[in-house]
């Protein structure tokens, strides 16, 4: 499903997927300093295939609709995003090589082709090779679909899912995505943003009724987080050869990102932004568990 809602406060209005999302995000922000937790909007979906998503960032959607309607630049106005985004990777079938691949500090194509002068220092993925000068280097994380897991980003972040896992590679794909049996295609995953309460929810996105949307009860009563003591944080790590400063990387691979929505939204022309990359992200991309952190340089 890929149609969007938002969770109710109404006791009677709660699905399983809202209690197990509840439960996640009193883990994430519940301390024994906390005398009451924060208050948000939570926009969430799921997807049950493995699909190709082009390079986007989350926004409010149907306000972005409403804007690109408008006729002059000013009422246009800029973009609205998520606090925080995520994904719930619930089961992941044996052939599946479906990472979230993040862009951090970028939120559309253009970006990709723009210095980054101020990193944040919260940041724990900032690079130093990064070059805030020429804006050369771009960076990336890629984070392997692995049952169980929880990936919790900044809601600017510009993110993907290829299909296939190396499609950014490849000149061209023949043939159909296989998607049955679920055993073996299958990509399950709740994801969902967080938007401040103290402004609107996102624009149009309908309260959750029970009555209408099927979910599925098993599986998500299967996934019911455990206390946030017993979580284990993932590492964001470098492969060794990229580490060795005496041996210089070779950006020689041509890399083709498909990047999603209007010009607007993408921020750049064409539908397709083209970068240098080294064997290392072909590498991370099809990484059956570890969080890679690879960089890619402007294809100039």
């Amino acid at each position: 499903a890929a149609e969007s809602k938002t969770k109710s406060n109404h006791p009677s209005n709660v699905n399983v997927i809202e209690e197990v999302l509840e439960e996640i995000l009193t883990e994430l922000y519940w301390n024994e300093d906390t005398t009451s937790l924060p208050k948000f909007h939570v926009e969430y979906w799921a997807r049950q295939e493995w699909r190709h998503i082009e390079a986007h960032a989350d926004v409010d959607e149907n306000l972005a609709k409403a804007q690109d309607a408008a006729s002059t630049a000013e009422e246009k106005g800029t973009f609205r995003y998520p606090e925080k985004g995520h994904v719930l990777y619930l089961e992941v079938g044996s052939n599946v090589q479906g990472p979230t691949c993040l862009f951090p500090r970028r939120s559309s194509g253009g970006d990709l082709l723009r210095s980054i002068q101020n990193p944040s220092e919260e940041d724990s993925t900032t690079s130093s090779d990064v070059d805030t000068t020429t804006g050369a280097m771009v960076e990336l994380v890629t984070v392997p679909a692995v049952s169980g897991r929880l990936l919790q980003f900044d809601g600017r972040t510009l993110h993907a899912v290829p299909r296939p896992a190396d499609l950014w590679l490849l000149p061209f794909v023949k043939g159909a995505p296989q998607f049955e049996p679920a055993s073996k295609w299958g990509r399950s995953v709740i994801l969902f943003n967080i938007w401040p309460a103290s402004a609107p929810p996102p624009l149009d996105v309908p309260f959750y009724n029970p009555s209408n949307t099927p979910s599925d009860d098993d599986m998500m009563e299967r996934h019911v987080p455990n206390s946030f003591s017993s979580w284990i944080p993932q590492s964001v790590s470098e492969f060794e050869e990229c580490l060795d400063d005496a041996t210089p990387i070779e950006y020689s691979q041509s890399t083709k990102v498909w990047l999603l929505g209007n010009e607007r939204r993408r921020d750049y022309a064409g539908r397709t932004l083209k970068l240098k990359s080294s064997p290392q992200l072909y590498k991370a991309l099809t990484e059956p568990h570890q969080v890679r952190k690879v960089t890619l340089k402007r294809d100039d």
